[in-house]
């Protein structure tokens, strides 16, 4: 066992070192030797039970050879057997450690945070304590929770543990977690750390581009600072492969800071690199820029470039996007203007525009500053609540700041109660919804009009007074509804509910007609409309052709009874004329037996 685990070790180390194409051959080998190792334990175990040096040794062996193939279920298995029956082996230490890192790449990530907790617990003293708190940082950060596997990491990199390799790769991942929490001063600190230098060139180029970012996150003063930072990338040779991409960044960053040169930048990169995704992202940032400005014939001009260089990347697609709502918003304004000329009304358009501007072309403060105009003009009081909703949504969804958000919400509820924005204001707020639209309230007259119906048909038949002025209640109750509120739907469904009651229960059928055709001509998309109509359809309008057919139906069922009596009566008489049949004695000695005629069984 022994013999074939050494030569599966070296096998494995040379695979390590070796071409990919090479260690595939070796994998074969290697696999097998762990099968024997994995056989040869299993005997000793078997045949030696009592042996208390090899046994445990086998037993951790085979665990190290399920692992290493991959087989991380049954190396946990072998190595609680290990701590069941040998606590005390040489080796436990580093099979507990090794039982964390199985149940991590099983997923099982709660048993493997219970069993690296147990190591930790014991402290610096056990010898996997550092290396344990470093896949524990692993397992806080898959849990969702990053600020923990912060702490780890930062426990970790506080020491001298690891090797460089080792200590770089945990320095980015804990760089990484710090830009994910948005701590750009901590991010950018450990993406410039000496010790990534030992990293390859794309991971370093991450990291410093990463860190350039993080500066200009800090604060919007240090634009100039980040944008010389992509110069030097761009100048060096180490990443010359990343050059186009470290000129656009420095772009589109010297525009965030309204300064032209990124126009220079950009342009020449495009005319460099044209058909590229290169040269679809540089037009892009210059039409952003150009749209920003309100220049909106040259960004659409821009976009276009934009799309025509690239149009199945990213930025290709978007630039079709904004030229196509450019346009649109474009047409729209010169709508407006002729409205505003006529002095006629124009809110729905001014209401696409604001829409435009947030959808499609993520310029918020536009949206918001022309709601607030709109606000401030309508004289529609829905209009004025539809506006003021959509300002504060706005703010509350796109800009994630409740702090305006929320008076905003407060001031719908108290201007606009019997409005369903002030319901969902509350909402929003997380308040119990207290505002009343004037569906609500036409909902709660037609539910009395309902229990007066229900209690109508409670009344005894021989009570004829009181049944009718319980019907007239009833209707008046349902004319409440239908006159109090006759924009909602709640009065549609009153007029099928009075229009019924006139046909079924007191016989007005020309009244109830009449309410039928008004409800299937005024409110046919509505379910009370269709069924009105199918009233009118059905028993409310009978036609000569229906009598007809009726009468047709009466006589063939007529015929059907009067054969079916005849043959009734047929079947009869020949029975009377047969014999009745003979009992025999076996039917004597069963009817008159007690034990059959009372068998329970």
């Amino acid at each position: 066992m022994e013999v074939a685990y050494e030569q599966a070790a070296e096998l494995r180390q040379a695979r390590q070192d070796s071409l990919p194409g090479d260690s595939i051959l070796r994998m074969g080998k290697e696999k097998g030797l762990y099968d024997r190792v994995i056989e040869k334990g299993s005997r000793t175990v078997e045949r030696f039970p009592k042996n208390e040096s090899q046994v445990p040794k086998a037993v951790f062996m085979m665990g190290e050879a399920f692992r290493y193939k991959s087989e991380c279920k049954k190396a946990v298995e072998k190595y609680d057997e290990l701590e069941r029956y040998f606590p005390q082996y040489d080796s436990m230490p580093k099979a507990e450690y090794q039982r964390v890192y199985c149940l991590y790449r099983t997923e099982e990530y709660a048993l493997a945070r219970f069993s690296a907790e147990r190591i930790l617990e014991k402290g610096e003293k056990h010898e996997f304590y550092l290396p344990t708190l470093e896949l524990m940082s692993l397992l806080q950060e898959k849990e969702g929770l990053p600020s923990d596997a912060i702490a780890s990491l930062e426990a970790v990199l506080a020491t001298d543990f690891g090797t460089p390799w080792t200590r770089a790769k945990a320095r980015m991942r804990l760089a990484d977690l710090y830009y994910e929490q948005k701590n750009h001063e901590k991010a950018r600190e450990h993406y410039l750390n000496k010790e990534l230098s030992i990293l390859p060139v794309p991971e370093r180029y991450k990291a410093q581009s990463t860190a350039a970012e993080c500066l200009l996150a800090i604060s919007d003063k240090n634009g100039t600072a980040a944008a010389n930072e992509y110069k030097a990338l761009a100048d060096s040779l180490v990443f010359k492969d990343q050059k186009n991409l470290s000129l656009i960044r420095q772009g589109e960053i010297l525009l965030s800071i309204n300064n032209e040169n990124g126009i220079r930048i950009l342009r020449d990169l495009a005319y460099n690199s044209p058909k590229s995704e290169t040269a679809a992202r540089a037009f892009f940032g210059i039409g952003d820029f150009r749209q920003k400005g309100r220049y909106y014939p040259d960004a659409i001009l821009l976009y276009d470039s934009s799309f025509q260089n690239k149009p199945s990347s990213s930025w290709g697609k978007e630039s079709y996007s904004r030229k196509t709502a450019l346009s649109k918003l474009l047409a729209l304004k010169d709508t407006v203007a002729a409205l505003q000329k006529e002095e006629k009304p124009f809110f729905p358009q001014e209401f696409q525009i604001a829409e435009l501007f947030l959808l499609k072309l993520s310029e918020t403060d536009s949206a918001l500053a022309l709601l607030a105009r709109m606000d401030s003009t309508l004289e529609d009081s829905s209009l004025r609540a539809r506006a003021a909703y959509t300002r504060a949504f706005i703010y509350d969804e796109f800009k994630q700041d409740t702090s305006k958000a929320y008076p905003l919400y407060r001031a719908i509820v108290e201007n606009f109660p019997q409005t369903d924005y002030a319901k969902q204001a509350q909402a929003n707020m997380g308040l119990q919804i207290s505002a009343k639209t004037r569906e609500d309230f036409a909902y709660n007259a037609l539910l009395k009009a309902e229990t007066a119906w229900l209690n109508t048909q409670k009344i005894p038949l021989e009570n004829f007074e009181e049944i009718d002025l319980a019907y007239q209640k009833t209707i008046a109750l349902y004319d409440s509804v239908i006159v109090g509120f006759p924009e909602t739907q709640n009065a549609v469904r009153a007029m099928y509910a009075k229009a019924s009651i006139l046909e079924d229960e007191i016989g007005n059928i020309d009244s109830a007609k009449t309410i039928y055709s008004k409800l299937s001509r005024e409110h046919s998309q509505t379910p009370w409309g269709k069924a009105a109509l199918e009233k009118l359809r059905g028993k409310l309008s009978t036609d000569l052709g229906d009598l007809n057919s009726l009468r047709k139906r009466v006589e063939q069922f007529e015929i059907s009874i009067k054969q079916q009596s005849d043959a009734y009566w047929q079947e009869a008489e020949k029975k009377k004329n047969e014999p009745p049949p003979l009992k025999t004695e076996e039917d004597e000695i069963l009817l008159n037996d007690y034990n059959t005629l009372y068998d329970f069984k």
